[in-house]
């Protein structure tokens, strides 16, 4: 008998260990969601929506967000005319850098129209709306540099000129073009004459060759004319740019180290960038990106439906941050389920091992709440643990600053991650012994 009472007693000190685990990792899970769902919810409070983040529409280029057609200049005036809207901010990347004398440290920042998309917090300074031509915002500090020196004076900045391509007309678009075409006209009729004084039989097939690669014949072989144009290096030019205000660089919505122009000044950067004048870009390729501020009292959604009628894909500017705060909290509705049925189980199961060994009693229920309570104080505090620790690189991912204290979950949530789990452990225990009795009763 005491060898069956010995047996008996190991199992209840080892019981419902698996179940006991399973707990613990739901009301972890539990608690750590709460906490990151907290601090998510805080940035974009603070970072988007503060911004006029609700009141603001993005507008992708890109075919695959129902876009069609370029976002050009006769397009952004259809957008324009849209009832709802108020203002469209055209957005064309580019890119600064340090120039090679300068004194600056060596740095490259993309480059963003200000405006097409919710403005950064800033550290220092402040913005005039809209912000002037010459004047530019920057990370406070980035690659080394430290722009806050920097702030109300100007800076030189380079940036890239592309060469020309020969397939458009240079600057003089009349005669260039017209010398351009009898340049290849005489070079071609050239090949063909040293086609015909070779091999007759293959007099097509040379002159088809000297037709495709005519243009830049007269510098050698033609297997390598055709990228002779593109060939010659970029170079620079200079810019010099008053430093407006400094934005935390924690904050990177549109990528790291992202610095922000009037869009009159992005243009002409972009243009340069890629070998056109600010004309052909604005009645060519366009913007890359469109954000649009609608009118006081008007609906986001139904404005952005009207601009999708016109297949223009124009989304809320935060609506990647409402998807993550959605999918948390489902993650965290999904903990929650978890600890109350396993709880239950655990608690069912301490009843039905103390029966199982005679010692069922109003204890039990005293048992399963300790339990649960032990349980749930662990693994909130692991929880809240892991949400700090995993501070950095949620910033890294939302590019939104996050402060510390708003991963930790308010009083509410607190309570339900603690006594979640001693609730339902002990729902499950009563549950047990009213089972556990009419079995009895029945047997």
């Amino acid at each position: 008998m005491g060898g069956g009472a010995g047996s008996a007693g190991l199992p209840r000190k080892l019981a419902n260990r698996g179940t006991l685990s399973v707990v613990l990792v739901f009301a972890f899970l539990l608690s750590l969601t709460s906490g990151v769902s907290s601090g998510m919810h805080a940035a974009t409070e603070r970072d988007v929506l503060r911004a006029d983040g609700a009141d603001r529409l993005v507008v992708s280029s890109l075919p695959s967000m129902t876009t069609e057609g370029d976002l050009n200049a006769r397009k952004l005036n259809l957008i324009r005319a849209v009832p709802g809207v108020e203002q469209v901010i055209p957005d064309y990347p580019s890119s600064l850098r340090s120039p090679k004398d300068s004194s600056l440290p060596k740095f490259s920042l993309a480059v963003h129209s200000w405006g097409s998309y919710v403005p950064p917090p800033l550290t220092g300074g402040s913005v005039q709306e809209p912000l002037p031509p010459d004047a530019i915002v920057v990370p406070a500090r980035t690659q080394g540099a430290d722009f806050t020196r920097f702030l109300g004076r100007e800076i030189r900045l380079s940036y890239t000129v592309a060469s020309s391509e020969p397939q458009e007309p240079p600057r003089d678009e009349g005669s260039d073009e017209g010398s351009a075409e009898e340049e290849s006209a005489a070079e071609q009729q050239a090949g063909n004459e040293k086609a015909a004084a070779g091999q007759e039989s293959d007099e097509s097939s040379k002159e088809e060759g000297a037709q495709e690669k005519g243009p830049p014949a007269g510098q050698g072989p033609g297997a390598q004319a055709p990228e002779a144009p593109s060939s010659p290096p970029d170079f620079s030019e200079t810019i010099e740019l008053r430093v407006a205000a400094t934005y935390d660089p924690r904050w990177h919505a549109d990528g790291s180290d992202t610095a922000y122009v009037a869009p009159r000044t992005a243009a002409m950067l972009a243009a340069a960038d890629s070998g056109q004048t600010p004309e052909q870009l604005h009645g060519g390729p366009g913007a890359d990106r469109l954000g649009i501020l609608v009118e006081e009292g008007s609906d986001v959604n139904s404005v952005g439906g009207r601009l999708r009628e016109m297949n223009v894909g124009a989304f809320p500017a935060f609506e990647r941050e409402k998807n993550l705060n959605r999918t948390v909290e489902l993650w965290r509705y999904v903990a929650l389920f978890g600890v109350l049925i396993s709880a239950g189980l655990l608690g069912a199961r301490e009843v039905r091992r103390a029966v199982r060994g005679g010692r069922a009693g109003r204890g039990e229920l005293g048992r399963a709440a300790s339990i649960g309570l032990v349980t749930g104080v662990l693994a909130t505090g692991l929880g809240v643990l892991a949400a700090l620790a995993l501070r950095a690189p949620m910033e890294e991912f939302l590019g939104l600053r996050i402060q510390w204290f708003t991963l930790v979950p308010g009083g509410a949530r607190i309570a339900i991650s603690v006594l979640a789990p001693a609730l339902a452990a002990v729902a499950g225990a009563a549950i047990g012994s009213v089972r556990s009795l009419r079995t009895g009763w029945t047997g």
